[in-house]
């Protein structure tokens, strides 16, 4: 348990933790396409190394001794005693995963027991994991060529060691610092003399770090710091007794740079967007009682309101919109969880896959990242399962041995898109429709008049599957009906590309914004409503309309192709005069005709819930209050054509 005086600490600790988890799991990920990349052994122990720290100060035993065996192989890999093998990285990755689940179990204030079987395997990779001849040291030469210092070899050793300690330590691998013991050796130091002094400053190092700070550096780059600080102190001192050779003093480090990243509540952001929202609200009636005013009136008071609004018309607008971007955040730390993923699931089928990530700077709102993952998880799989073929095939095919799935994300107008795509087998489109006429999820007569593109769509039907058999991965058919779910839920659309023996891509799509949206208004009867534009297409009117009929349901006729229509009265119970207009809307990857009586133009709207009275109502996501003062309700239509053909 985590006392409550120590609470506070412990949530900064888990935020920094997860972070090094990521940072530590990518590396290991890396490190399996470049076993020997020192960086990146590095990177892995240090990431290892201050979560032990951090987890001894709060008293979190269990995490501690798990990560002191992970962190224990880790240096062993650093120093040359084990060599990076298959072995090393599934123990280490799978320490990973239980100080992750440590960590929710001790922030639910749930006790956490160790892993006996984990900590046995990390230990006998300690023991008698293979091992590797040590590398022969290299010389002080070798290493200046090899980090790109060629131009210090024959200076004095004090340039060589404040050329060192310029580097960033993320450029400073512990190879250097061991060499900066060399040099010290070479400049007629005792090695053993400074080792000394230096472990010890380590360790009172470590308790200051712990309880000043968990944040900023880690404490592997504090520690290194300090070391080359004793280092120049010795030097200054052997110096001292030749007073012809005058040492540069080193600088003092410049102060650091104010914090920039500051860590607020969700519920605060919330709230804030929610002022937001009625100043949006307030704003829109400002502006229609001017509009009234202007029409009434015409005088140097109106003209001078008028500036004023638009002013501060344009000053809403631009808070709206930095309010906004406090709820965006980059999707790298979603994508950063998909490359385990793959590379469990390829091992797990025995096949080569590479996963390339593109876009990972793009920014999406937060509550559609947290609710992205299990979608983006199912089409990864159905892409290595379903679409990326043996290596033997492959081969014989003509293709790499290794398959490629490509994840990315990117921009377009006002929505950001989601792409999926692999170089396999592709979606057998007949398979397809065989299939879903055997589930009954559409009739033969049906089935015979869709599309190629129509038929694709039936993959996110419930209950669809094309595996012959259900395995581990996939074949249950759930995966893709999550995915459009999360699509609809989410107000997106999703389309489908796939060709025979060349690939399948899959293209989701979302409003950048959740919480204030534009919307056309709508009148049914003597009743105004609201569609979130998102959704609609195209308009058309009424009277040039093609209306006809198949299979005794109305259709819309639009460019050579027909639409299912359904009139927006007959789903409300209204009465409609006349049908003064068609709204043609784009439902997850579906297109639907709505009929409506008449159109008031489009004005931006502030998402509000009906409340408990009323709860959920389908075919109504929630009302907003438009400029004149009205309240209206916004109309869901995936919800509206459920009511009438039970789904969708």
């Amino acid at each position: 348990m985590i006392p409550e005086d120590m609470r506070e600490i412990f949530e900064e600790f888990a935020v920094e933790a997860k972070e090094h988890l990521d940072n530590l799991e990518q590396a290991l990920l890396e490190l399996e396409k470049d076993p020997y990349n020192s960086d990146l052994i590095n990177s892995a122990f240090r990431s290892m190394h201050t979560i032990k720290g951090g987890a001894g100060f709060l008293g979190l035993s269990t995490i501690v001794e798990t990560a002191h065996k992970a962190e224990d192989v880790l240096g062993k890999l650093r120093s040359g005693e084990l060599t990076f093998n298959q072995d090393i990285n599934d123990a280490i990755l799978k320490a990973i995963d239980f100080l992750r689940e440590a960590l929710l179990a001790y922030s639910r204030g749930e006790s956490v027991s160790l892993d006996e079987e984990l900590l046995s395997e990390l230990t006998a990779l300690l023991s008698g994991g293979a091992k590797s001849k040590k590398a022969e040291t290299p010389t002080l030469e070798e290493l200046l060529d090899k980090y790109g210092l060629s131009h210090l070899k024959g200076k004095p050793v004090e340039e060589v060691l404040e050329e060192l300690v310029l580097l960033p330590p993320d450029k400073r691998p512990m190879e250097l610092v061991d060499a900066i013991e060399r040099m010290i050796n070479l400049a007629g130091v005792t090695s053993g003399e400074i080792r000394e002094e230096v472990e010890e400053e380590a360790n009172k190092l470590m308790m200051e770090y712990a309880k000043e700070s968990l944040l900023g550096e880690s404490l592997e780059e504090v520690v290194e710091e300090k070391k080359l600080d004793l280092v120049q102190e010795k030097e200054e001192k052997t110096t001292e007794t030749k007073p012809q050779e005058k040492k540069e003093v080193k600088e003092p480090r410049k102060e650091e740079e104010v914090e920039r990243i500051l860590r607020i509540d969700v519920q605060k952001i919330e709230n804030l967007m929610n002022l937001v929202g009625e100043l949006v609200l307030e704003r829109n009636r400002l502006l229609r009682t001017l509009q009234s005013l202007s029409e009434e009136h015409q005088s140097k008071s109106v003209e001078e309101m008028e500036t004023v609004v638009s002013s501060l018309d344009r000053i809403v607008g631009d808070l709206q919109l930095a309010v906004m971007k406090t709820r965006m955040q980059p999707v790298k730390k979603l994508f950063q969880k998909f490359p385990r993923v793959v590379r469990d699931l390829s091992r797990l089928l025995g096949k080569e896959v590479q996963l390339i990530l593109e876009g990972e700077d793009t920014e999406m709102d937060k509550s559609l990242i947290e609710k992205l993952e299990e979608p983006l998880i199912h089409l990864l799989r159905n892409s290595i399962d379903h679409g990326i073929e043996p290596s033997e095939e492959r081969i014989r095919l003509g293709k790499p041995a290794s398959g490629t799935v490509r994840l990315k994300a990117y921009y377009q107008g006002d929505r950001v898109f989601l792409l999926v795509e692999d170089d396999g087998k592709g979606i057998d489109v007949q398979k397809v429709k065989t299939k879903a006429i055997q589930k009954g999820i559409i009739t033969q007569e049906r089935a015979d008049k869709m599309t190629e593109k129509e038929l694709l769509s039936l993959i996110f039907s419930p209950g669809f599957s094309t595996a012959d058999k259900v395995s581990e991965v996939s074949g249950r058919g759930v995966g893709m009906d999550v995915v459009m779910n999360t699509v609809i839920n989410f107000r997106g659309t999703v389309d489908v590309w796939s060709e025979r023996g060349k690939g399948t891509r899959v293209v989701m799509s979302f409003p950048l914004t959740v919480g204030i949206i534009k919307s056309l208004l709508i009148r049914v009867g003597n009743r105004l409503f609201s569609i979130p534009i998102y959704s609609v297409l195209e308009i058309v009117s009424g009277d040039e309309a093609i209306i006809s009929q198949v299979s005794g349901e109305d259709v819309l006729i639009l460019r050579d192709s027909t639409i299912p229509l359904f009139s927006l009265g007959d789903i409300l119970g209204i009465n409609m005069q006349k049908v003064g207009y068609i709204v043609v809307c784009m439902l997850g990857n579906r297109r639907v005709a709505l009929a409506v009586e008449d159109m008031l133009g489009d004005e931006e709207v502030v998402i509000k819930p009906l409340g408990k009275i009323f709860g959920d109502i389908e075919g109504i996501s929630g009302a907003t209050i438009t400029g004149d003062g009205s309240i209206v309700l916004i109309l869901d239509p995936v919800g509206l054509i459920k009511r009438i053909v039970g789904v969708f």
